[in-house]
């Protein structure tokens, strides 16, 4: 079995008060341990969240690049478990008209966004699978709508995949159309709960945090994890989500 898990842990940045990084940063790095995922997308990381994340994680490979030309900004990493998912390739993808070229955006855009491809070789699994991980406009649904378009030309279809990531919007929008044309079904459960809380640690604010497979993938588990808080304290402004996936 293969356990994934998408989590946007708030960038490190932010002025969120008593929930800012400096005073969380510690939940968050249990929070993702806890998941006990072998590959886990994040979003919203700086380069140093990803240093801290790193070393509270033993045995285990993060890739992935931030989105800014010269490899600053925000990033996608990619997180896996040395042991149960190896990456043998990766490469970060840029939504816009030159996917290939750093720093590349969507017209308007406040910032470039970006997709970390990666290739991973499971035991157990006779294929290879391929894990992308997103996190797609906050602002504009045009954008969104074709960064969906992009990312399903990113992958290889006729080989397992999955895409994962905080999408920025619902299990219902028609958005997502894209995805399920291509032939990924969402993990989740149609009432699995929300994803974004905002800090409140509510469990039925909007699910815009995904995972898809496609039909070389099985389910056998999936959920919105909402059992990660510390008396008050929450690692992130959303709840991460986790599936249990085997060879379809």
């Amino acid at each position: 079995m293969l356990r994934v898990a998408t989590f946007n842990i708030r960038n490190g940045r932010a002025h969120d008060g008593l929930q800012s990084w400096p005073f969380r940063w510690r939940l968050t790095v249990r929070a993702i341990a806890a998941l006990d995922a072998d590959v886990v997308g994040l979003q919203e990381v700086f380069a140093f969240q990803r240093r801290t994340i790193m070393r509270g994680l033993p045995g285990h490979h993060s890739v992935g690049r931030g989105r800014e030309a010269d490899g600053s900004g925000e990033q996608c990493p990619v997180v896996a478990r040395t042991r149960s998912a190896r990456i043998v390739e990766t490469r970060t993808r840029w939504f816009g008209a030159t996917p290939d070229v750093p720093g590349t955006r969507l017209p308007n855009a406040m910032f470039p966004r970006t997709a970390t491809v990666c290739v991973v070789e499971v035991p157990g699994w006779r294929s290879r699978v391929q894990i992308a991980n997103v996190h797609l406009d906050a602002h504009d649904e045009g954008r969104r709508a074709e960064s969906v378009e992009q990312l399903v030309s990113f992958v290889d279809l006729a080989a397992p995949c999955v895409l994962l990531g905080d999408f920025n919007t619902g299990p219902d929008s028609t958005t997502l159309a894209p995805i399920a044309a291509a032939g990924f079904r969402s993990a989740l459960p149609a009432g699995a709960g929300g994803t974004e809380h905002e800090f409140t640690g509510r469990t039925d604010g909007d699910r815009i945090d995904h995972v898809f497979v496609n039909a070389s993938v099985a389910v056998r588990a999936a959920t919105v994890r909402t059992d990660l808080r510390r008396g008050r304290r929450l690692p992130s402004d959303h709840w991460p989500v986790t599936a249990d996936l085997t060879p379809a």
